[in-house]
């Protein structure tokens, strides 16, 4: 335990004496926070712009143009997405730049519903490219020092440092070219030459490096590298102190609806013993309800998890009661239901990328080229390459069986011209020669009708997603795809398949309709839920399918209204969108249920 006090209290005053302000760079990161739903700085209003409308449209393209499987060579998170819009603001001031490595890490944890812990921020990959960048600097610039101090320890001349290490000077005369010149990371270097281990060390090479003169600068190069080792070791404790400073130091957001669920356990224990379950049911379906209009949350994982397992069984219950019961009226309800997965809610024409016009101008246009078109592991590379490999094997097979029928004629040739070859008692050798002629066409023959039909698949392959390409993207996002198509294939055994690429890209005509399903928007999930539970209670004969059923009709008109909020994926902003049209089967839906609830004449 002591150990570790005195570990943080001394790299709490060496930290103090760093090329990095942390005070400072703790208050700009505050700032950051409280501020950033209201920016009036110019690097926040740039973020938050690019994070709530332009991150969620690049994933939506990226998604619809090659799917949402990341082939790479390490899977993409949130902090990869966010690091698009890091490595736009990189100042040369390491404390302001701290302060921004941890804000993308804090809002990578807020976009992924996660703690903002000192695990978390270590892991974050905007964190990690500040501190392997700072470090990399220190440990170069602190190389450069010690090897310096070694050669001015030896003996070299006019090599000034402004500080030294406690160790013995040799008078060796020997012409050396000082190294260091990273001015600002004094005040690590000097930390670093008061560390026991590594005046150790220093004063232990430094012996050996005088035993042998005549290398002398071989050897400090040699030692210097050695050295490294040490000043890695005193850098990276750094990581864990600056993870943990900025973890301690940011509010926390503490949500009390979690408190719902011990209400709930009080309520089914009192009602349990006194048998009011309509009532206990009664009151839970008023606070759930509640909770889905006011603080569901579409990007939490919890609640995805929850609502999702709520709703999914009690559709199931309610079609097995449904099916063994066999009414009609329930069976249409159920009907459609199901058919809502199927028949898109919505139809737009906003997510055309003509209409975003702000997104073409964006980091994250770039990044999505980058991504679908240049990217070594994109769909567009693998067909690509398929394609070329196909053509050049085709190419390859008819040069060898021109140059193997050259030969062969050139053989036969000669041998014709000799009367022996010609004569009667000869005809096996003739026949042979021939047949081996024919042999090499047949082979020629059934390779080139193997690359010819790979190549063809390849053909509809390069066809279905230039089709994709003109139908999702812009004008100004099929010409970089048109120029990078014929800066991969320029040759000309296979400029025909450009020119065809360009007819299809302006034949092809842009969706104008793009289809959104229900569960892709917030109040379709909610409405979903409720009508779930509704019909589930309404079948079981339970009065309070009355609540969920007039929740899930308000549920159905709020999911109507324009703009709709746009589900993309987990980790990623949701868009406010307008649609043209819809089909609201689910407003349908939850009307039937309702009209179950209004009472027959007669009955009180």
């Amino acid at each position: 335990m002591k150990r570790i006090i005195l570990l943080i209290f001394s790299l709490t005053i060496a930290v103090s004496l760093f090329s990095i302000d942390l005070e400072k760079s703790k208050e700009l990161f505050l700032n950051y926070i409280k501020i950033f739903d209201n920016p009036d700085d110019e690097f926040l209003l740039q973020v938050k712009n690019s994070i709530e409308k332009d991150l969620p449209l690049y994933r939506y393209y990226k998604i619809e143009l090659v799917g949402s499987v990341e082939k790479t060579d390490v899977t993409k998170g949130v902090g990869d997405y966010l690091n698009v819009i890091y490595n736009s603001y990189v100042s040369k001031d390491y404390s302001k730049q701290l302060a921004r490595a941890a804000f993308f890490a804090y809002l990578e944890a807020k976009l992924e519903r996660k703690s903002f812990e000192s695990s978390f921020i270590k892991s974050s990959p905007n964190f990690n490219q500040f501190f392997n960048n700072y470090q990399s600097k220190v440990i170069f610039a602190a190389r450069n020092y010690i090897s310096d101090l070694f050669a001015k320890h030896l003996g070299a001349s006019d090599i000034n440092l402004p500080y030294d290490i406690d160790a013995p000077y040799f008078d060796f005369n020997f012409e050396y070219k000082p190294k260091f010149t990273q001015k600002e990371f004094e005040n690590e270097i000097k930390i670093l030459l008061n560390d026991k281990e590594i005046v150790k060390k220093f004063n232990e090479y430094l012996e050996l490096i005088s035993k042998n003169p005549e290398r002398i600068t071989f050897f400090i190069n040699r030692y210097t590298g050695l050295m490294q080792r040490n000043i890695i070791r005193n850098i990276s404790n750094l990581k864990n102190y600056f993870s943990e400073y900025f973890a301690q130091n940011t509010p926390k957001n503490i949500s009390y609806w979690w408190i719902r669920w011990l209400v709930y356990i009080v309520i089914v224990t009192f009602f349990i013993k006194y048998k009011k379950w309509n009532l206990a049911i009664a009151i839970i379906s008023i606070i759930e309800i509640i909770y889905l209009f006011v603080a569901f949350d579409i990007l939490s994982n919890t609640d995805a998890n929850i609502y999702g397992l709520i709703a999914f069984s009690t559709i199931i219950a309610s079609s097995l009661i449904i099916l063994k019961k066999g009414k009609i009226f329930n069976l249409v309800v159920l009907s459609l239901i199901i058919v809502s997965f199927f028949i898109p809610s919505f139809f737009t024409k906003s997510l055309n990328m003509k209409e975003q016009s702000s997104f073409q101008d964006s980091i994250y246009f770039n990044q999505l080229v980058q991504d679908v078109l240049k990217d070594k592991y994109s769909t567009f590379s693998n067909i690509v390459t398929k394609t070329l490999t196909i053509v050049n094997s085709s190419i390859n097979n008819t040069e060898s069986i021109s140059n193997r029928i050259s030969i062969i004629s050139k053989e036969l040739e000669k041998k014709v011209k000799t009367p022996e070859y010609k004569s009667i008692e000869n005809f096996n050798d003739r026949i042979k020669d021939i047949e081996n002629l024919k042999g090499e066409i047949s082979n020629y023959i059934i390779e080139e009708q193997i690359n010819k039909k790979q190549l063809n698949g390849a053909k509809k392959d390069i066809e279905k997603f230039s089709k994709k390409i003109a139908k999702f993207s812009s004008e100004k996002f099929e010409n970089i795809f048109l120029k990078e198509f014929e800066k991969r294939v320029n040759f000309e055994e296979i400029s025909p398949l450009i020119d065809t690429t360009k007819k299809i890209v302006a034949s092809t005509k842009d969706l104008t309709n793009y289809r959104i399903y229900f569960y892709k928007t917030k109040y379709g999930i909610i409405s979903f839920v409720l009508i779930s539970v509704a019909l589930f209670l309404y079948v079981l004969n339970n009065k309070n399918f009355i609540i969920w059923a007039i929740s899930a009709f308000v549920s159905s008109i709020f999911m109507l209204i324009n703009p709709i909020e746009f589900f993309v994926q987990k980790g990623v902003p949701t868009l406010n969108i307008n649609y043209n049209f819809s089909i609201p089967i689910l407003l349908l839906v939850s009307i039937l249920i309702l009209i179950k609830a209004i009472p027959k004449k007669g009955n009180s």
